[in-house]
């Protein structure tokens, strides 16, 4: 499968594309991966994540380092730990948007397997994924969450990137998991 998005080639390591198209940053992870992030997704990751990350916090998933930038803007925020399994988005992601906060900390390594060796506490976890919820994304979902109700803090909040264009009926098997699965 080939993907092709019309715009300009800004940077490119492996097979992790950046693209820049109408003045926003396209992320391409190509062929056969399907992984796209566009710029212009922070509208709706702000209002779904909100005001609600604080303390220590753990985002699993860099991509183009939107959502990282979203949560370290909060002022209650101490620490975010960004854990991305592939080296070259982290090699992309600092060529395009690169993110200069001593309190932001990315590791190379897969999410499932840090969270599941860390016995560090979070007071917020995001799983950072970009994908259409399907029954694969909410299997793998069901995993993280259920992992990482050990590092969660007491009153602590997960979330997980919800793409709009999900359709309804797993739009609701996706809510019901978060609901099913809190802490």
């Amino acid at each position: 499968m080939i993907y092709f998005i019309d715009g300009e080639l800004i940077a490119e390591q492996g097979d992790v594309r950046v693209y820049l198209y109408d003045g926003l940053l396209h992320l391409d992870i190509g062929p056969g991966h399907g992984l796209w992030m566009v710029e212009s997704e922070i509208e709706e990751l702000s209002e779904q994540i909100g005001d609600l990350p604080r303390g220590n916090c753990l985002e699993i998933g860099l991509g183009l380092g939107v959502s990282a930038k979203h949560i370290l803007s909060k002022s209650e925020v101490e620490s975010l730990t960004t854990v991305e399994i592939n080296a070259d988005v982290i090699s992309v992601q600092n060529m395009v948007n690169r993110i200069d906060d001593p309190k932001h900390t990315i590791i190379n390594a897969n999410g499932l397997d840090f969270i599941l060796q860390t016995d560090n506490k979070y007071d917020f976890i995001f799983f950072d994924h970009y994908s259409i919820i399907d029954e694969d994304t909410l299997e793998i979902l069901s995993t993280y969450i259920n992992a990482a109700k050990r590092i969660l803090s007491e009153n602590g909040i997960m979330l997980a990137w919800f793409d709009p264009y999900t359709p309804e009926e797993d739009a609701e098997v996706f809510f019901n998991l978060f609901k099913r699965n809190q802490v």
